[in-house]
């Protein structure tokens, strides 16, 4: 072999190296920027089912939260309605036996006392400016009653006691176009109050017993 031709050979082995060394170099340039891209997607594709993922819990959440609020709801619905069943049947309850109720105590001497003084009372606030009051009772208890309410309206108005028939338990006052209806017709009239007195008292005796439950 002449020196040409090992010059030359010389040079072609020195290029192919080089090139061997530039191809390897891109080579690993390509493959860190495949494997910076592929880490890159893998690190995106993480956020973004972990986002997907957090996403889905919110989502769950939200729906488990309104379908509690729906039960919830529907179940205080359904409390409320049942509660006020359960008034409307106490208060037919206690509007049935009221008539009676109020007749024993008319029957039962202290109460009848006692509710012949309530209707004087309330009589001398709203009636006592006028000079003469009319007093109704039933001819049945115009014994029993007349001296008392006498006594309990005479002064400065002239009280008369008129015996009315089929007056019942009670008494009227009156005195011009003003009435005191103290019978049990007249005292069941205001039915929206005694209604609000009545439920009043049911809540009263809910929470007595409530009361007595609690540890």
């Amino acid at each position: 072999m002449n020196d040409v031709e090992s010059l030359l050979e010389a040079q072609t082995t020195a290029l192919l190296r080089r090139l061997g060394r530039e191809q390897e170099s891109r080579t690993r340039h390509i493959r860190d920027e495949a494997g910076t891209q592929a880490a890159d997607i893998v690190r995106r594709a993480r956020v973004e089912a972990r986002t997907r993922v957090h996403q889905a819990v919110v989502d769950t959440r939200r729906e488990d939260e309104m379908a509690l609020a729906r039960r919830r709801a529907a179940l205080d619905t359904q409390a409320r309605r049942s509660r006020q069943a359960t008034l409307r049947e106490l208060l037919d309850r206690a509007w049935r036996a009221l008539p009676n109720a109020l007749q024993s105590r008319w029957l039962d001497a202290t109460a009848r006392e006692r509710w012949c003084d309530a209707a004087c009372v309330s009589a001398s606030r709203s009636l006592r400016h006028l000079d003469r009051l009319q007093v109704e009772v039933d001819p049945k208890w115009l014994a029993h009653v007349g001296p008392r309410v006498r006594s309990r309206l005479e002064g400065p108005s002239k009280v008369d006691i008129l015996a009315t028939d089929g007056l019942g338990a009670g008494l009227r006052v009156r005195a011009g176009d003003a009435c005191i209806d103290a019978t049990v017709a007249g005292l069941l009239a205001a039915r929206e109050r005694i209604a609000s007195e009545l439920l009043a008292e049911f809540e009263r005796q809910a929470a007595a017993r409530r009361a007595e439950r609690a540890p």
